[in-house]
């Protein structure tokens, strides 16, 4: 399930080729994440949570630049797709995930208002038992479509070096025992994401091109070299739908 570092690094470059943009613009569908009020108006469908992910947008010093260059690159995109209606994910939300923890009707199931106690000690012994690695050297490669409907940053390794205490670090939440039988699962490999915009209608084949055109130019302006992304910190963060990412100050962090 899990790809090795040649595999991953081959995966994250051609996500950021033209030819795979404009095939997954082609395929994207509705992500089913948000609701279109009457008022015209996205509010966001309830879907709850945990997942291990770095520091969100604005809490996370150690890629302020990153962000920051991200502004811009944002402003450009809007003022391309005008006439295409999108999701935007708020500033407050954007991150990478580390590992996925339990969500939607499973979390409600197995954990919600009873266990959920015994899944943050859990993640605390697990945490406490692993010795730090040291800060890992990401990069983002360009913007990219995900066919689930989103349009994502696409994050990549700087060397195998870094790759590895990440997958380990997976390996790690995926076969702990306590953590299985409370309901956390590997349910797909490591894919390094910062998700930017979701796509909530299904769009008619001209929107989906215009769309193409943009991360296409987004990619060409922007990304003629990679931005550097550091991972240095995996916090335990507990969700209610896709516009916050909240912990407490108490709960797991690992710190590689």
């Amino acid at each position: 399930m899990e790809m090795n570092y040649e595999d991953y690094c081959r995966h994250a470059d051609q996500m950021v080729e033209e030819k795979f943009i404009c095939t997954a613009a082609g395929e994207l569908g509705p992500l089913g994440k948000f609701h279109k009020r009457e008022d015209g108006a996205w509010e966001p469908v309830p879907y709850a949570g945990y997942s291990i992910i770095t520091p969100t947008f604005l809490e996370d010093r150690a890629n302020a630049s990153f962000y920051q260059a991200l502004c811009p690159m944002q402003a450009a995109f809007r003022h391309m797709i005008s006439s295409v209606e999108v999701v935007e994910a708020p500033l407050g939300a954007l991150h990478m995930t580390v590992a996925r923890l339990i969500s939607g009707d499973v979390f409600v199931r197995r954990l919600k208002d009873s266990r959920e106690e015994e899944l943050l000690l859990a993640l605390n012994r697990l945490f406490s038992a692993r010795m730090s690695t040291g800060p890992l050297m990401y990069q983002v490669k360009g913007w990219s479509f995900f066919p689930q409907g989103v349009l994502a940053a696409v994050v990549s390794p700087l060397t195998r070096a870094d790759f590895g205490p990440l997958l380990a670090f997976r390996d790690g939440v995926y076969a702990d025992k306590a953590l299985c039988d409370l309901g956390v699962e590997r349910k797909r490999g490591f894919d390094g994401h910062i998700s930017l915009y979701y796509i909530e209608e299904h769009l008619p084949p001209a929107q989906k091109k215009i769309l193409a055109d943009a991360v296409r130019e987004i990619n060409k302006k922007f990304f003629a070299h990679p931005l550097p992304f550091h991972v240095t910190r995996a916090e335990v963060r507990r969700f209610h739908d896709f516009t916050g990412y909240c912990r407490s100050a108490a709960w797991p962090a690992y710190v590689f």
